[in-house]
């Protein structure tokens, strides 16, 4: 009877990833295949002080050209619409109640964007390790996927800054996020990310991934 169950076990166990190894082999596969993604997202913006929880829901489409520039476009449409553009060297955010557009010149600062907004998407084993100090927490089923929870922590004192940890679920499937966790703060604070309808290397027009702006915007050049 013992060994029954323990073949029962096996045989209903999920097949996951069991290291880094395995994660880091399904990344670098996707990253040789990927052009773009698109999903429906809903994020959390956590403020640990007060226990509060700020949710918002909307779409991203993800980009990347032959040039391995990568283009990015969050639009958030519930409860208070914001349109996030990046296109690798300014930053543009959208508040259509108001009027106003912020732009963002990223300068020195494209490497804490690019690791804010792109991490997952497309990215190689190569390009989180030379980032990031990553460590395996183990396999998580995530709304009926399989999925691969990871940990990073920033190298670079100017990312740990913004960042003190991210956590990423990586499918299995199809070695992209399903979520993803910032820790921006000491205290606890956090903003997470869950993607779902996830559509991998959809056809997207460049006019798809820009802003589109009617008359009288406000423009404003704030500071990052």
């Amino acid at each position: 009877m013992h060994q029954l169950a323990i073949l029962v076990c096996l045989l209903t166990a999920p097949i996951a990833a069991q290291s880094l190894d395995d994660v880091f082999a399904r990344m670098d596969k996707t990253a040789q295949q990927f052009k773009s993604v698109t999903a429906d997202l809903n994020r959390t913006v956590h403020t640990a002080v007060i226990n509060d929880d700020a949710l918002d829901t909307g779409t991203i489409k993800v980009k990347r050209e032959k040039s391995r520039e990568t283009r990015y476009l969050m639009d958030l449409t519930k409860p208070d619409p914001k349109t996030v553009v990046y296109d690798g060297a300014t930053a543009r955010v959208y508040y259509p109640r108001i009027k106003t557009v912020q732009v963002y010149d990223v300068g020195g600062r494209r490497a804490s964007v690019d690791q804010f907004l792109l991490l997952g998407f497309g990215s190689t084993s190569a390009e989180l390790k030379s980032a990031y100090d990553v460590s395996w927490v183990g396999a998580e089923k995530i709304d009926g996927q399989q999925t691969s929870h990871i940990q990073l922590i920033p190298k670079s004192k100017d990312v740990l800054q913004r960042i003190k940890k991210a956590e990423l679920w990586m499918s299995d499937a199809t070695g992209l996020p399903v979520r993803e966790r910032f820790t921006t703060s000491s205290t606890g604070d956090f903003m997470l990310f869950n993607y779902t309808n996830v559509k991998f290397n959809p056809p997207l027009s460049d006019n798809s991934l820009k802003l589109n702006l009617p008359k009288g915007v406000q423009i404003q050049h704030p500071q990052l």
